[in-house]
């Protein structure tokens, strides 16, 4: 190793060499700038989001006219959320050993592990209804912080008041359904149903384990949630090549954020044949920068929900165009305090006119409940079957 020149220090530590600037003068000039950055960017989103149908060139005329006129914005989201690979260009699913987790008179329940891409991993859990026999294959899938213990039912809080999936995992199985439910990791570290950072930087909160990944992600040219995009979709994977599943009868049901991949995944993965989104669907634009009834993403620790052109290309209801003709619907409680009400049926509207249009208004719905940030309902079950069980 070669040895630096040091060079001497030009000026060394003391007092200021001139009278300090007034310091309510230098606050007033940081807020003016900070403030003007702030405005100029809240007016170019909303320009973006203005101008954002310009960018779709959606033809009606027929169902497959329609399929091939939205595909270049089904590549572009690809593109977006990164790392997507289309399953007939995937290397073969592999899977670990399955552990029997739970077996009830009517239930068995595997742990198993599953790659998602070479040297990527994740874990799952697949619930078989008994006795076994072919049956439609549901993707169930948790939110922020979740794990498909939780939101199968195998947790001691599995059926909370509020922010709660209710048991979602077993009552589909239970439905009739074949469910597989995939891992998105957050963080680890503690042994309770908590949102948890990581072991050594607890001081950095409890969104630290995602957002750590997420800022890893956008440096090797995609995101967080593309790479759980992908491990879903291996979910589908995992139900396409089942024995047990009825071929070409697979759906999605998640909460939350997972809600949010039972929007994006549909719209990514053309093997699902229906799909329930639970309370996440909104009116994108307030629900990223405000205002909003509840919390804004920007103004929470949450940097995973930021991607280049969700303004530009795809609000909620430009997602659910990419679903469509194939069966959606939108399950909303009207005191969830994440999500916004009356907007997720304002954005539902816009959603709808996608399905109108195509002739086919039945395959997509909006199911509201009394209740809060859950996903219970007996109707998204009842849309399920009817789309998957026929």
């Amino acid at each position: 190793m070669i040895k630096p020149t040091l060079w001497v220090i030009e000026k060394p530590a003391g007092p200021a060499d001139a009278p300090p600037a007034d310091a309510a003068g230098v606050e007033k000039h940081r807020r003016e700038v900070c403030l003007s950055y702030e405005n100029f960017l809240r007016k170019h989103l909303a320009d973006l989001d203005r101008k954002r149908p310009s960018l779709w060139s959606r033809d009606y005329s027929s169902v497959k006219t329609y399929e091939k006129s939205v595909k270049p914005m089904r590549l572009r989201l690809q593109r977006m959320l990164g790392f997507w690979i289309e399953p007939t260009q995937r290397s073969p699913l592999k899977t670990g050993k399955p552990e029997l987790l739970l077996e009830t008179p009517d239930l068995r329940v595997l742990r198993f592990r599953l790659e998602i891409l070479p040297r990527l991993e994740t874990y799952g859990l697949e619930l078989i209804p008994l006795p076994i026999e072919k049956r439609p294959g549901l993707l169930v899938q948790h939110g922020y912080g979740g794990t498909p213990e939780l939101v199968c039912g195998l947790t001691p809080g599995a059926n909370g008041e509020d922010y709660s999936y209710r048991s979602l995992g077993i009552r589909a199985a239970r439905h009739g359904f074949h469910v597989v439910s995939i891992h998105h990791p957050s963080g680890y570290g503690n042994l309770d149903e908590s949102v948890t950072s990581l072991p050594g930087f607890e001081q950095n909160g409890r969104n630290y384990g995602k957002n750590r990944l997420h800022r890893m992600a956008i440096m090797g040219g995609g995101t967080l949630f593309g790479l759980d995009m992908m491990g879903a979709s291996r979910g589908i994977d995992l139900l396409a090549k089942s024995p047990h599943v009825l071929p070409g009868k697979i759906g999605m049901y998640g909460l939350s954020q997972g809600g949010q991949s039972a929007l994006f995944l549909p719209a990514l993965d053309v093997r699902i044949q229906a799909s329930v989104s639970s309370a996440y669907f909104n009116w994108r634009f307030p629900n990223l920068i405000g205002p909003h009834r509840a919390l804004s993403f920007l103004d929470s620790q949450e940097e995973d929900k930021f991607f280049s052109e969700v303004i530009s290309c795809f609000s909620d209801c430009d997602i659910v165009s990419l679903i469509a003709p194939r069966a959606f619907a939108v399950e909303a409680g009207q005191k969830d305090t994440s999500v916004d009400f009356e907007k997720s049926q304002m954005e539902f509207e816009r959603a709808q006119v996608h399905y109108k249009k195509l002739g086919i208004p039945r395959q997509i719905e909006f199911i509201p409940h009394a209740e809060g940030h859950i996903s219970a309902t007996a109707r998204a079950f009842e849309f399920l079957k009817e789309n998957l069980f026929r």
